[in-house]
Protein backbone atom coordinates (compact mmCIF):
# COMPACT_ATOMS: atom_id res chain seq x y z
CA UNK A 1 0.00 0.00 0.00
CA UNK A 2 2.75 2.44 0.96
CA UNK A 3 4.70 1.48 -2.15
CA UNK A 4 1.67 2.22 -4.39
CA UNK A 5 1.19 5.59 -2.69
CA UNK A 6 4.84 6.46 -3.25
CA UNK A 7 4.65 5.38 -6.90
CA UNK A 8 1.51 7.47 -7.45
CA UNK A 9 3.16 10.49 -5.82
CA UNK A 10 6.28 10.03 -7.97
CA UNK A 11 4.13 9.76 -11.13
CA UNK A 12 2.19 12.93 -10.29
CA UNK A 13 5.44 14.74 -9.46
CA UNK A 14 6.98 13.75 -12.82
CA UNK A 15 3.89 14.89 -14.73
CA UNK A 16 3.97 18.23 -12.90
CA UNK A 17 7.69 18.55 -13.59
CA UNK A 18 7.21 17.93 -17.31
CA UNK A 19 4.20 20.29 -17.40
CA UNK A 20 6.24 22.91 -15.54
CA UNK A 21 8.95 22.79 -18.20
CA UNK A 22 6.27 23.11 -20.88
CA UNK A 23 4.99 26.30 -19.25
CA UNK A 24 8.39 27.89 -18.99
CA UNK A 25 9.28 29.10 -22.49
CA UNK A 26 9.72 32.86 -22.73
CA UNK A 27 8.21 35.17 -25.32
CA UNK A 28 9.21 38.64 -26.50
CA UNK A 29 11.75 39.22 -23.73
CA UNK A 30 15.25 40.67 -24.04
CA UNK A 31 17.99 38.16 -23.40
CA UNK A 32 19.40 38.22 -19.89
CA UNK A 33 22.73 36.70 -18.95
CA UNK A 34 22.76 33.05 -20.04
CA UNK A 35 22.60 30.33 -17.40
CA UNK A 36 26.00 29.33 -16.00
CA UNK A 37 27.75 26.91 -18.37
CA UNK A 38 25.71 28.08 -21.39
CA UNK A 39 25.87 30.82 -24.01
CA UNK A 40 23.03 32.23 -26.11
CA UNK A 41 22.65 30.70 -29.54
CA UNK A 42 20.59 32.99 -31.81
CA UNK A 43 18.16 31.28 -34.18
CA UNK A 44 18.08 34.21 -36.61
CA UNK A 45 15.52 33.09 -39.17
CA UNK A 46 13.04 32.45 -36.36
CA UNK A 47 13.94 35.50 -34.26
CA UNK A 48 14.52 33.20 -31.32
CA UNK A 49 17.38 32.21 -29.03
CA UNK A 50 18.23 29.17 -26.97
CA UNK A 51 20.93 28.54 -24.39
CA UNK A 52 23.61 26.26 -25.83
CA UNK A 53 25.78 24.34 -23.33
CA UNK A 54 29.42 25.38 -23.55
CA UNK A 55 31.32 22.92 -25.75
CA UNK A 56 28.20 21.79 -27.65
CA UNK A 57 27.63 22.25 -31.40
CA UNK A 58 25.12 24.25 -33.42
CA UNK A 59 23.92 23.46 -36.93
CA UNK A 60 21.05 24.94 -38.96
CA UNK A 61 19.43 23.20 -41.89
CA UNK A 62 16.22 23.22 -43.90
CA UNK A 63 14.51 25.25 -46.55
CA UNK A 64 14.05 29.01 -46.56
CA UNK A 65 11.29 29.82 -44.09
CA UNK A 66 11.27 26.31 -42.56
CA UNK A 67 14.50 25.98 -40.61
CA UNK A 68 15.56 23.11 -38.41
CA UNK A 69 18.11 23.88 -35.72
CA UNK A 70 20.34 21.29 -34.06
CA UNK A 71 22.10 21.86 -30.74
CA UNK A 72 24.10 18.73 -30.01
CA UNK A 73 26.71 17.37 -27.65
CA UNK A 74 28.68 15.88 -30.54
CA UNK A 75 29.32 17.32 -33.99
CA UNK A 76 26.77 16.20 -36.56
CA UNK A 77 28.42 14.25 -39.35
CA UNK A 78 27.27 13.86 -42.92
CA UNK A 79 24.61 11.37 -41.83
CA UNK A 80 22.91 14.08 -39.72
CA UNK A 81 22.79 11.78 -36.69
CA UNK A 82 23.67 12.62 -33.10
CA UNK A 83 23.46 10.85 -29.76
CA UNK A 84 22.52 13.64 -27.35
CA UNK A 85 20.94 16.93 -28.22
CA UNK A 86 18.02 19.05 -29.21
CA UNK A 87 16.42 19.72 -32.56
CA UNK A 88 13.91 22.49 -33.22
CA UNK A 89 11.88 22.50 -36.42
CA UNK A 90 9.91 25.64 -37.28
CA UNK A 91 6.97 25.42 -39.70
CA UNK A 92 5.12 28.60 -40.65
CA UNK A 93 1.66 28.81 -42.24
CA UNK A 94 0.85 25.27 -41.16
CA UNK A 95 -2.74 25.33 -42.52
CA UNK A 96 -1.51 26.03 -46.05
CA UNK A 97 0.73 22.95 -45.87
CA UNK A 98 -1.38 20.49 -43.88
CA UNK A 99 -5.00 21.71 -44.16
CA UNK A 100 -4.99 22.00 -40.32
CA UNK A 101 -4.18 25.04 -38.21
CA UNK A 102 -0.96 24.81 -36.15
CA UNK A 103 -2.75 24.23 -32.84
CA UNK A 104 -4.82 21.36 -34.27
CA UNK A 105 -1.82 19.87 -36.08
CA UNK A 106 0.32 20.01 -32.91
CA UNK A 107 -2.28 17.93 -31.05
CA UNK A 108 -2.53 15.51 -33.96
CA UNK A 109 1.25 14.99 -34.06
CA UNK A 110 1.49 14.37 -30.35
CA UNK A 111 -1.33 11.80 -30.33
CA UNK A 112 1.05 9.31 -31.89
CA UNK A 113 4.23 10.30 -30.01
CA UNK A 114 5.52 7.46 -27.89
CA UNK A 115 3.23 4.80 -29.34
CA UNK A 116 5.40 3.50 -32.18
CA UNK A 117 6.97 0.08 -32.32
CA UNK A 118 9.44 -0.32 -29.46
CA UNK A 119 8.23 2.88 -27.76
CA UNK A 120 6.73 3.33 -24.29
CA UNK A 121 5.08 6.62 -23.36
CA UNK A 122 6.24 7.85 -19.94
CA UNK A 123 4.54 11.25 -19.53
CA UNK A 124 2.17 13.46 -21.45
CA UNK A 125 0.83 16.97 -20.76
CA UNK A 126 -1.14 19.69 -22.54
CA UNK A 127 -1.42 23.35 -21.61
CA UNK A 128 -2.08 26.81 -22.99
CA UNK A 129 -0.16 30.02 -22.37
CA UNK A 130 -1.91 32.89 -24.13
CA UNK A 131 -1.68 32.31 -27.87
CA UNK A 132 0.61 29.31 -27.42
CA UNK A 133 -0.81 25.79 -27.18
CA UNK A 134 1.65 23.22 -25.84
CA UNK A 135 1.76 19.46 -25.99
CA UNK A 136 4.60 17.53 -24.34
CA UNK A 137 5.44 13.86 -24.38
CA UNK A 138 8.35 11.94 -22.92
CA UNK A 139 8.86 8.37 -24.05
CA UNK A 140 11.34 5.51 -24.06
CA UNK A 141 12.40 4.10 -27.41
CA UNK A 142 14.05 0.68 -27.57
CA UNK A 143 14.59 -0.41 -31.16
CA UNK A 144 15.88 -3.97 -31.55
CA UNK A 145 19.08 -2.89 -33.33
CA UNK A 146 20.17 -0.04 -31.01
CA UNK A 147 20.48 1.03 -27.38
CA UNK A 148 17.40 2.39 -25.62
CA UNK A 149 16.83 6.16 -25.76
CA UNK A 150 14.64 8.62 -23.92
CA UNK A 151 12.95 11.31 -26.00
CA UNK A 152 11.21 14.50 -24.83
CA UNK A 153 9.03 16.24 -27.43
CA UNK A 154 7.32 19.59 -27.27
CA UNK A 155 4.86 20.70 -29.97
CA UNK A 156 4.27 24.41 -29.50
CA UNK A 157 1.64 26.07 -31.70
CA UNK A 158 1.27 29.82 -32.07
CA UNK A 159 -2.48 30.22 -32.72
CA UNK A 160 -2.09 33.83 -33.89
CA UNK A 161 0.62 33.29 -36.53
CA UNK A 162 -0.20 29.63 -37.39
CA UNK A 163 3.41 28.64 -36.65
CA UNK A 164 4.43 25.26 -35.22
CA UNK A 165 7.61 24.68 -33.24
CA UNK A 166 8.49 21.01 -32.85
CA UNK A 167 11.25 20.57 -30.29
CA UNK A 168 12.86 17.22 -29.54
CA UNK A 169 15.50 16.51 -26.92
CA UNK A 170 16.95 13.02 -26.84
CA UNK A 171 19.70 10.97 -25.26
CA UNK A 172 20.70 7.38 -24.64
CA UNK A 173 18.69 6.06 -21.70
CA UNK A 174 21.86 5.35 -19.71
CA UNK A 175 22.87 9.05 -20.03
CA UNK A 176 19.38 10.58 -19.71
CA UNK A 177 19.58 11.93 -16.16
CA UNK A 178 22.75 13.91 -16.80
CA UNK A 179 21.72 14.96 -20.32
CA UNK A 180 18.28 16.17 -19.16
CA UNK A 181 19.92 18.50 -16.63
CA UNK A 182 21.13 20.46 -19.67
CA UNK A 183 18.11 19.75 -21.87
CA UNK A 184 15.68 21.03 -19.26
CA UNK A 185 17.53 24.37 -19.12
CA UNK A 186 17.52 24.61 -22.92
CA UNK A 187 13.77 23.96 -23.12
CA UNK A 188 12.85 26.18 -20.17
CA UNK A 189 14.96 29.16 -21.29
CA UNK A 190 14.04 29.06 -25.00
CA UNK A 191 13.03 32.59 -26.05
CA UNK A 192 10.59 33.04 -28.95
CA UNK A 193 9.16 36.02 -30.79
CA UNK A 194 5.38 35.54 -30.47
CA UNK A 195 4.80 37.64 -33.61
CA UNK A 196 6.53 35.04 -35.79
Amino acid sequence: MLRQTILRFASVFLVLLIAGVAHAQKYDVPLAAPPVGFHWQPLPESKAAIPLPDGWYYHADGQQGEPTYYLTQEAIGESGEFQTGLSLQVVRKVAAKTKRRALEYAGFLMLRAGFGQGQQQLEKATSQDGIFHKHTVRYREAPPEADARVVYQLALANAKTDTLYLLTFESAEKDWEEAWKLGEVMVRELVLDSRR
